[in-house]
C-alpha cells in the first residue's frame, strides 16, 4: 500500500498542509519550506512544527533526496505572474526559487510520484509554466491543468487559481527507456507536445468524471451556501472592522461589492484586504438598513448608512475552508448544515467520484487548527490569508485527480444532498484515472508507478 511522502514548498501558513489532510489519503507532509517568518510562526502554532526557513533556491539535490518523498506541493510566489504587477515572469527574482526546484527536480534519481502546483491566473501562460510543463514532458510525468475558483466546487467565493497535478507514469530507470526518452521514440514523446495546445480546464468536473461524453455540464453544477453560514455569532465582536464612515463620505462614486448574509458569492480577498485601500477586493458586508438592496454609489450618504464592515480574519478563514476550534463547536457556522452545498439535478446521473462541498470533512475534531500568534494584529492575518489558498479546493484536486486510483486512499464517493436533508451516497463505476490522457485506463502506468515506489523503499531501506 502506497503511503504518500511529501515535502510541502512555500508553505504558507499551511494551506496545502491542511488540504492534504483534508484529502483523506493516507500519508503525512514530511517538512514544509518557507522564509515568510509571520507565516512560519503561524504554521508552528498550528502543525506544531516549525517550517525550515533556508532559502528554497539554495536547496539541493542531496537536501531534497533524503526525505525520500514521493510528493510535493508547491504554492509559490504569484508576484511574477500578476496582473497588478511588472510581469517580469522568470526574470523576476521571486520566480528563482521554483525555476530552481526544477533543476533540482530533473537531476533527481528517484523523482517524486506526485506533483501539485497552485498559483494565480496568469501563470498558465508565463514562460516559467512552459518550462515546467516541457520538463514534465521529458520525464514521464502525465499532468492536468486547471484554472479554478471556489465556487466551482461549492464554496461561496471568487478566487480564480492554477492548478496542476502531476503523476509519473514511469521510473526510466532503464537505460533503454532513457534512450528511447531522449531520442523521442518512447511513447512518452510519441506525439508532439506543444504546451500551448494542451487544454487547461476552466469548469469542473473535468470530462473524465462524466460517465456519457455527450452530456454537456452546467458551468456551476454545485449550489452555493450563503455567507451568513460563515459569518462569525456575536456580530457585536465586530464593531473594529467597520468601515469609517468619513471614509465613505470622502470617496464618491466609488464602487465596490457589497455582501448581505443572503449573497452566496463573495469576490477574492487580497492581501490588502482590511486596510482602507478597500479597492482591493474581497467585499464588504452590509449589517444596517438591511431592506435597502439597490445601491447608488454616487450618493455617498445613502452608503455609509449601510454599516459596511469588512469580514473579520475568522470569517475570512472560513471561507478559505481552514479548520479552526470554534469556541463552541456546536454554534459554529459550520455545525449548520445548510453550510453545504448540494449536487445540481443534472449531475446527479452523470459524476462518478465528485463530492459537494462539506466543511466538516476539512476538519478532524483532534485538529490541527489554523492559529494565528495573538501578537498578529487583525491586518497582519489578512496579509497571510491573503497569499494563502482554498483548503476545499486543494482536498478536492487531490483526492479526486491527483490520488485517485492510490491504494489505500477513500474510495471516491460524492454525497447528493435532497431536499428534507436526506443524503444519499454513490461510489463510481469507472476506474479511469482522470489524470491519463484521454481518461485511459491506467493499469500499465499504475504497474510502473509501483515499480517506481518500490525503488523508493528499498532506497529508504539502505
Amino acid at each position: 500500500m502506497t503511503s504518500i511522502r511529501a515535502l510541502e514548498f512555500f508553505s504558507g501558513i499551511g494551506g496545502l498542509h491542511f488540504g492534504f489532510n483534508a484529502s483523506g489519503v493516507e500519508g503525512q507532509v514530511l517538512e514544509s519550506f518557507d522564509m515568510n517568518q509571520q507565516a512560519n510562526e503561524t504554521y508552528k502554532l498550528s502543525f506544531g512544527k516549525h517550517p525550515v526557513s533556508r532559502g528554497i533556491d539554495r536547496l539541493l539535490v542531496k537536501d531534497i533526496e533524503k526525505y525520500n518523498a514521493n510528493c510535493w506541493l508547491m504554492s509559490p510566489p504569484c508576484q511574477p505572474y500578476t496582473r497588478g504587477g511588472k510581469l517580469l515572469d522568470d526574470q523576476d527574482n521571486r520566480a528563482k526559487p521554483l525555476l530552481h526546484l526544477l533543476d533540482q527536480l530533473e537531476k533527481m534519481k528517484l523523482p517524486p510520484t506526485y506533483l501539485f502546483l497552485e498559483n494565480v491566473k496568469n501563470f498558465e501562460t508565463s514562460r516559467s509554466r512552459d518550462r515546467l510543463v516541457r520538463l514534465l514532458n521529458k520525464m514521464g510525468y502525465v499532468f492536468r491543468e486547471c484554472l479554478l475558483a471556489p465556487f466551482n466546487f461549492g464554496v461561496p467565493n471568487d478566487r480564480l487559481r492554477y492548478f496542476l497535478m502531476a503523476r509519473l507514469r514511469s521510473s526510466f530507470s532503464d537505460e533503454q527507456q532513457q534512450q528511447q526518452l531522449s531520442s523521442g521514440t518512447g511513447d512518452i514523446r510519441s506525439k508532439v507536445f506543444d504546451p500551448e495546445t494542451e487544454p487547461i480546464y476552466t469548469n469542473w468536473p473535468f470530462p473524465a468524471f462524466v460517465e456519457d461524453p455527450n452530456k454537456k455540464l452546467n458551468q456551476h453544477p454545485f449550489t452555493l451556501p450563503e455567507i451568513r453560514h460563515f459569518l462569525d455569532k456575536d456580530e457585536s465582536q465586530n464593531k473594529e472592522f467597520l468601515l469609517p464612515r468619513q471614509l465613505v463620505l470622502e470617496r464618491p462614486n466609488f464602487r465596490f461589492d457589497v455582501l448581505r448574509p443572503s449573497s452566496n458569492r463573495s469576490s477574492c480577498f487580497t492581501k490588502a484586504y482590511g486596510s482602507h485601500h478597500v479597492a482591493s477586493g474581497g467585499g464588504l458586508l452590509q449589517t444596517q438598513n438591511m431592506d435597502q438592496q439597490e445601491y447608488d454609489f454616487a450618493d455617498s450618504e445613502s452608503i455609509a448608512n449601510l454599516g459596511l464592515r469588512f469580514l473579520s480574519p475568522t470569517e475570512v478563514a472560513r471561507l478559505h475552508v481552514f479548520p479552526l476550534k470554534e469556541e463552541c463547536p456546536s454554534d459554529s457556522p459550520f455545525a449548520i448544515k445548510d453550510a453545504n452545498s448540494s449536487v445540481t439535478t443534472e449531475l446527479q446521473d452523470t459524476l462518478t467520484s465528485i463530492r459537494p462541498f462539506n466543511p466538516r470533512l476539512a476538519q478532524n475534531a483532534e485538529g490541527p487548527f489554523l492559529k494565528f500568534p495573538e501578537k498578529l494584529k487583525a491586518i497582519q492575518r489578512y496579509k497571510l490569508l491573503g497569499n494563502s489558498l482554498n483548503v476545499w479546493v486543494v482536498a478536492e484536486l487531490l483526492r479526486a485527480m491527483l490520488f485517485a486510483n492510490l491504494a489505500g486512499s477513500p474510495k471516491p464517493v460524492y454525497t447528493i444532498i435532497q431536499e428534507g436533508g436526506k443524503e444519499t451516497s454513490e461510489v463510481p463505476t469507472s476506474q479511469k484515472h482522470p489524470i491519463d490522457e484521454e481518461g485511459q485506463e491506467s493499469k500499465a502506468e499504475d504497474a510502473e508507478e509501483t515499480d517506481h515506489e518500490a525503488k523508493r523503499a528499498k532506497a529508504d531501506s539502505s
